[in-house]
């Protein structure tokens, strides 16, 4: 007998293909049969609803989430079964324990390296599957004597020895957030660098790009370029344009990413579904030289310094205290708790954003940036809901079996999650069953809300989220690169 029976779905694969209408065998973590099965310990009823692969989301900041609240609900009851972290240049680890950082992470554990930070989420479960990139800041941070100067050659090569042994022992590849300090200093030379020791173990380049806004047509050609030279596949983070100035061309973005792939560079991208980006305001800001147009377009999602700034724009908050733009975004970004104050930033083109949604390379990434207080921007609870319910039922813009296709198999295979992103037999038993007249996302820029819809997710075969309610079932494993010579489901 088996263990779980999902009856009566409409199953789609993941792979595109058009949905059956099939019951699923579960026997302990992975899918023994499709179609019609027989008698098991536990049956859902799945008759009206939509089935598929739990989603994998392509890009997050989970990863201490997954240390602070293992569950990790505000992923679960979107229906995502596998979290990708470690992205923009930070991670978990490397990490000095008793030494908190003051990344938008905020990593503080009884770690040091990926192998023990690893160890110690296994040691208490998690709701979801997990695997992370390292990142080239954190560790920068942790090696380079200087972290605000451009590192020596000699502590280039101890940052690039760093990377690789994190990825010989089960990480997916480096992250780079080159917007960001103390990565911004690093030269095209660096991370030729830095890419070469993760492609000499495998693993993949993925990079928040130098420029989003006037300067994307030359970072995207640099991170191609960085591709070529060291043989390594690359992920653009979260594709996008940003600044009215340079709205409408994301084409040219795409069409660059195009004719790389058709000349043989392995490159991906992931795209989140809203026309607003998020992060750490003091890395956006210069305090010496404040660019109050870019302001404008700024609201407050999180602020320790300034809590009633919450859910308010910086134009607001400015016209209601009577003082100037300028003035009010130096005193935020200078105020002693600024390091964790997170905005929204309004500043791409729906229409942007739509074209690079439905392109065949792309995946789907929330890139939410975990908050308990404040309001944080929609994505981190509605990402998924959002590509089923607004993008796919109501505008059309996508098909059903297209967009879980961006949401399962497509980032299943990018980060080579061996056995994921598929229903069929054999694979892992991470299933999602939804409603796909009711599902949607509910939060908005002033209201954090859960989203509706999803019925049931299961992870590894077990239940985590049942009629819509976190089960606290802790499932989720560890999943190491599986081009290395650990075994990509292992628990070392």
């Amino acid at each position: 007998m088996i263990d779980l029976a999902v009856r009566n779905g409409k199953v789609f694969s993941g792979s595109g293909a058009d949905p059956q209408e099939a019951d699923i065998g579960i026997k302990g973590d992975r899918i023994t049969d499709i179609g019609r099965v027989g008698p098991a310990r536990k049956n859902l009823d799945a008759g009206g609803l939509v089935v598929a692969p739990g989603f994998v989301d392509a890009h997050t900041h989970d990863d201490m989430v997954l240390h602070r609240h293992p569950a990790n609900r505000e992923k679960l009851q979107q229906g995502v079964t596998t979290v990708i972290c470690g992205s923009c240049g930070f991670s978990a680890f490397p990490h000095e324990p008793g030494s908190p950082s003051t990344d938008l992470l905020r990593t503080d554990g009884p770690w040091t390296t990926y192998s023990e930070y690893t160890a110690t989420i296994r040691s208490h479960g998690i709701g979801p599957n997990m695997a992370a990139f390292v990142g080239h800041n954190t560790v920068i941070d942790r090696l380079a004597d200087e972290p605000m100067n451009r590192p020596t050659a000699r502590q280039r090569a101890k940052i690039a020895d760093a990377v690789r042994r994190a990825v010989e022992r089960g990480a997916l590849g480096v992250s780079t957030g080159l917007i960001y300090h103390p990565g911004r200093l690093s030269t095209t030379e660096d991370l030729v660098e830095l890419a070469t020791a993760v492609s000499d173990v495998n693993g993949l380049y993925s990079t928040h790009i130098r420029d989003e806004g006037d300067g994307l047509h030359s970072a995207l050609q640099e991170a191609l370029h960085v591709a070529r030279t060291a043989d390594v596949g690359v992920q653009i983070s979260h594709l996008k344009v940003t600044g009215p100035q340079n709205w409408g061309t994301i084409g040219e973005a795409l069409g660059v990413i195009e004719q790389a792939r058709a000349d043989g560079c392995d490159v991906g991208f992931d795209v989140y579904p809203y026309a607003a980006g998020s992060g750490p305001l003091v890395q956006y800001f210069d305090p010496a030289a404040i660019d109050v147009e870019r302001a404008e377009l700024v609201q407050i999602a999180h602020c320790r310094d300034f809590p009633d700034y919450q859910g308010k724009h910086l134009s607001e908050i400015a016209e209601s205290e009577s003082v100037g733009l300028n003035e009010l975004t130096r005193r935020i970004i200078t105020a002693p708790a600024a390091h964790e104050t997170i905005g929204i930033l309004f500043e791409i083109d729906e229409n942007d954003m739509r074209e690079a949604l439905v392109h065949p390379l792309a995946m789907v990434g929330s890139d939410g940036i975990p908050q308990e207080s404040g309001v944080p921007h929609p994505r981190l609870l509605g990402t998924f809901p959002r590509v089923l319910g607004r993008y796919t039922r109501e505008e059309g813009l996508l098909g059903l079996s297209e967009a879980i296709r961006k949401m399962t198999s497509v980032p299943a295979d990018r980060y080579r999650l061996v056995d994921r992103g598929r229903v069929e037999v054999g694979s892992f038993a991470d299933l999602v069953a939804f409603d796909e007249i009711a599902v949607a996302d509910l939060g908005t820029y002033q209201k954090r809300c859960d989203p509706a819809g999803i019925r049931w997710v299961i992870v590894n075969g077990e239940i985590a989220v049942d009629d819509g309610l976190v089960t606290g079932r802790l499932a989720g494993r560890v999943l190491h690169n599986s081009h290395t010579s650990r075994n990509s489901h292992s628990a070392a």
